[in-house]
């Protein structure tokens, strides 16, 4: 199931992600459509309607941008009543040309209602995302012009009004099944990239997941000058488990330790990835070194108590070995020697009879 707040971040980030450049192009459409009106309306008239063009849709460009130059996560928490008024008035800023009908020729009649459709329909990929942005965007856009043709035309020309009406009616049909469209492929996108970072046979994050997160905690650790601890994780004497109970047991026995050792983490910056085979490795932003072996230790135990059958393993039971390391990393320091610190750990807590916790030496000092 897809995560409604991130679809909802996909999606502002469909409509404004170029949004600078299609301004630029609107620009581009009012000043031809300027040059037209100023042949048979005064400079003044044009003028105060191109600048109030530019600044409602400036304006309203300018907001989408900075939206998508913040955090992706802060997407999901915009606040959508600024967008739909500030689309509405964009869109009210192109629509309030039709003021120009009842004073133009014929011919320009028809070229400053082609125009303004125009921009309608080339709006409607995009906007099509957001449907309550897009909504008030055509809203804003055709009821100006819909006024301005009965002004002109009077009722009695109601068919000019119907056409309009059918279009704009078209073009909310239109949106209506972009969206749903747009929906599917940001949902399967997000599917695609779970499965990307996700490990299929236990459902935790997966090697990928991990190598992108240490580097990103690491350099928070640096910056913030805060402990960071590392678990790796071997299940003890996997390879006889395989032999004695076949493959599809020893996935299954994975899949198991798996989630038991997910259940441990109590924070949500706390992370267990697969790290290979049936190594397993634990994140620990922040975390002390007597904080990080207490919670190796409730691993350990969490995984034994599960009690499940293994003849070859001393006590009978699935264990697991856990070699731990923490570091307050230095400026010039690198995740790669965190990583070999509790790898060396982990290999002395298989050295001296698995199933236990040891932990690098180095305690809080930084690993170089």
């Amino acid at each position: 199931m897809a995560d409604p707040h991130q679809l909802f971040a996909d999606k502002v980030t469909h409509v404004y992600r170029r949004s600078l450049s299609l301004f630029a192009h609107g620009v581009m459409v009012a000043t031809a459509l300027a040059a037209f009106l100023l042949t048979e309306v005064s400079v003044a008239a044009v003028a105060a309607w191109y600048f109030f063009m530019l600044g409602t849709s400036g304006y309203h460009s300018y907001f989408g941008n900075t939206l998508l130059a913040a955090d992706r996560r802060a997407l999901a928490g915009v606040n959508v009543s600024k967008l739909v008024f500030l689309a509405a008035l964009a869109g009210f800023g192109w629509g309030s040309a039709a003021a120009f009908l009842p004073f133009v020729s014929v011919h320009q009649q028809l070229l400053l209602v082609l125009t303004l459709t125009a921009v309608a329909a080339a709006s409607l990929p995009r906007m099509a995302a957001l449907p309550v942005v897009n909504a008030a965007f055509m809203a804003g856009l055709f009821l100006p012009i819909l006024i301005g043709l009965v002004v002109v035309f009077g009722v009695e020309h109601w068919m000019m009004v119907m056409v309009l009406v059918v279009i704009w009616a078209g073009l909310t049909d239109e949106a209506r099944k972009a969206n749903i469209d747009l929906s599917a492929i940001y949902a399967n996108q997000q599917a695609l990239e779970v499965e990307a970072v996700r490990d299929k046979l236990t459902g935790i994050p997966n090697r990928r997941s991990f190598d992108n997160s240490i580097e990103r905690e690491w350099g928070r650790a640096q910056r913030m000058a805060v402990p960071i601890s590392l678990i790796m994780v071997d299940v003890d004497f996997f390879k006889k488990y395989n032999d004695r109970y076949g493959h599809q047991a020893g996935d299954e026995c994975l899949a198991r330790v798996a989630r038991a050792l997910g259940g441990t983490m109590r924070r949500s910056s706390d992370m267990v990835a697969r790290y290979g085979g049936e190594e397993f490795v634990a994140l620990l932003f922040h975390m002390s070194r007597d904080d990080g072996l207490m919670l190796a230790e409730a691993m350990r135990r969490t995984v034994e108590a599960l009690r499940m059958e293994h003849s070859d393993n001393p006590g009978g039971v699935v264990t697991i070995s856990l070699g731990g390391a923490t570091s307050i990393p230095g400026h010039d320091d690198h995740p790669e020697a965190l990583l070999r610190k509790a790898d060396e750990a982990l290999y002395r807590a298989k050295a001296e009879g698995r199933n236990r916790v040891v932990w690098a030496d180095e305690g809080l000092a930084p690993v170089s």
